[in-house]
């Protein structure tokens, strides 16, 4: 059951007006019947279409049943995207083909090239994600398409031999695109016979996306897991190459991988000695645009004391020198103001926790005091009696249920100048949001809207290969499996596929790297109409930006998981900048 102020809240689509726009139309036919009984229609992106059911809250707004038209809109430098969705009866669908022509208006054209489909695989979710989670078949992996599909009707002993199978549908739009009205189709076929032919309207409005990213999301890529799915030595030459593909996915996508970037230190006859043994893997992320750098204090190569324990003079010594080669090297390459020293004191939970915290700062600062310093934690303790961590670190990496508990002592520390950004993992339940594959797909889009309502300065997730307790993230979602916090989950560290098994599980084309999912391009989505909700900012509309993010978020436990209340709140952002352009 949804629950919440903003549960039941429901919207009519609005009609936009003013401005200049760019509006883009493909056409559906009113679905044919065929041979298979197979039927075509649409749904928005922020919906999660299984093989049988409908979320409680369709993304249906964007969706008009009568004239075929599904209605989205988006800005330049942006990917908008929805569900083709295809509803079998009876009989299975074979060879089915999904095609875009060119997009039109006057002399103007919008490439099909510019737009892509991805079979969207559904995963069996055998036990619930929590008290709110749900057995069934749910989307998550997004396959690109390269080979024809093969649609099943549901067995007999489900009674109504019907299933429905979405499709992913993306369109990027250039940064120079023209505003105007545009004209296309997207042909549905099987075997070569036309199924139906796709119709949609997109406004593109004469805004374009900042290129550089204000709002960085930080998600962990754990080398080992990967390699160990993959089938290849973490120091091979392979593991290199495919890593090198997921770096490459993650920046596409806009987001940070949280890893090194090339560095590597040792001793050398007693001395600390930091490289860069990977100069190109430096060069991808700076010009990709990674915008943090989470760098460990910690010198590589030497062991680190028991924690808690006050730091020798000798490794104190060692701590410095890496420090200051992290800085000198940040410095002459170009981001050092990207740079954040992380200390390796995870979720600190006693007062020995909290010294051991100490000693890193205390060792750090007399190195360079303006550096960013975090920690996994919230500004104010659960114990006072374990003392503070404000004056010795300046930014702060905390969990969303402090968030929620506590938010005066984050904007306090914001106000002082501080970084702050928030974290999601497994422990943060219902109605908080969350990233498992069996919750509402509004989740990962309002992860976004409520680092707005916080005024936080970007997220962070712990991982998205947690591939430890399964063979691979295909064969079982549910990976989360042997924790006290909140197992079993699905999707819990999981955000990803492994390419090289896409042919075994969905009949398309291996690829090298990852396999993005439905929650992530959720969350990309989410962060693209942050940086809107920033240019609305800078242009003098804080106020009304502010009223906005309020009108579906009021905290983290009470916002709207409607699609189409969240469209109505995107499009006051586009109307607010408009305005003042």
């Amino acid at each position: 059951m949804i629950k919440g102020s903003f549960a039941s809240h429901r919207m009519c689509k609005t009609t936009i007006r003013g401005g200049a726009i760019l509006t883009v139309i493909f056409l559906l036919s009113p679905p044919l019947e065929t041979s298979a009984g197979v039927s075509v229609w649409a749904a928005g992106s922020t919906e999660k279409i299984q093989d049988r059911n409908r979320s409680q809250l369709p993304h249906d707004a964007v969706w008009n049943a009568q004239s075929g038209t599904i209605s989205i809109d988006g800005v330049r430098g942006e990917r908008v995207a929805f569900h083709v969705v295809l509803t079998v009866e009876n009989e299975d669908c074979r060879d089915v083909t999904l095609r875009a022509s060119e997009l039109r208006d006057g002399d103007n054209v919008l490439a099909a090239g510019r737009v892509r489909f991805f079979y969207e695989h559904l995963a069996k979710i055998y036990a619930p994600s929590g008290r709110h989670g749900k057995r069934g078949f749910w989307p998550d992996a997004l396959v690109p398409m390269t080979q024809p599909l093969r649609i099943n009707a549901a067995p007999l002993h489900y009674g109504l031999r019907k299933r429905n199978q979405p499709i992913w549908v993306e369109l990027t739009v250039p940064r120079d695109q023209e505003p105007g009205r545009y004209r296309g189709a997207v042909t549905v076929s099987s075997a070569g016979k036309e199924l139906g032919s796709v119709k949609i309207e997109l406004k593109v409005w004469d805004i374009t996306l900042p290129e550089e990213r204000k709002y960085p999301v930080n998600i962990g890529l754990w080398e080992n897991h990967i390699a160990r799915v993959h089938g290849v030595k973490l120091d091979s030459s392979e593991f290199k190459r495919t890593f090198r593909r997921y770096l490459e996915f993650f920046l596409d996508q806009g987001f940070d991988p949280r890893t090194n970037p090339g560095l590597s230190g040792r001793l050398e006859k007693g001395k600390y000695v930091l490289k860069c043994q990977d100069p190109e893997l430096e060069k991808l992320f700076l010009d990709r645009g990674r915008r943090r750098f989470f760098i460990s204090p910690a010198p590589m190569g030497i062991p680190r004391p028991p924690r808690g324990k006050a730091f020798s003079s000798t490794y104190k010594a060692h701590v410095q020198e890496h420090c200051r080669q992290v800085i000198a090297h940040a410095r002459k390459r170009g981001w050092y103001d990207r740079l954040i020293f992380h200390v390796p004191v995870d979720e600190p939970k006693s007062a020995r926790d909290y010294q051991a915290a100490r000693h890193w700062s205390e060792a750090i600062r007399p190195v360079d005091a303006r550096v960013g310093l975090a920690v996994t934690e919230q500004p104010k303790p659960e114990n006072p009696a374990w003392g503070s961590l404000v004056g010795h670190l300046n930014a702060w990496i905390t969990h969303g249920n402090y968030v929620y508990l506590d938010p005066e002592s984050i904007l306090e520390r914001k106000r002082a100048g501080d970084h702050v950004i928030w974290y999601i993992s497994c422990d943060q339940l219902y109605p908080q949001p969350n990233v498992f594959i069996d919750r509402e797909a509004a989740d990962m889009r309002m992860i976004s809207w409520l680092t707005a309502r916080y005024k936080l300065g970007g997220f962070l997730y712990w991982t998205a290969t947690y591939w430890r307790e399964v063979r691979d993230p295909w064969m079982d979602a549910a990976g989360w499996k042997s924790s006290n916090c909140n197992s079993p989950a699905s999707g819990e560290g999981s955000l990803i596929y492994p390419g090289h098994l896409v042919r075994e599980y969905t009949g398309q084309d291996n690829v090298e790297g990852p396999v993005g999912s439905l929650r992530l391009a959720l969350l990309r989505d989410g962060f693209e109409e942050l940086e809107l909700l920033q240019v609305l900012r800078d242009l003098g509309g804080a106020e009304e930006a502010d009223k906005i993010v309020g009108s579906i978020c009021r905290d983290l436990r009470d916002f709207s998981r409607d699609p189409n209340a969240i469209d109505k709140a995107r499009d006051r952002v586009i109307q607010g900048i408009l305005k003042r352009k």
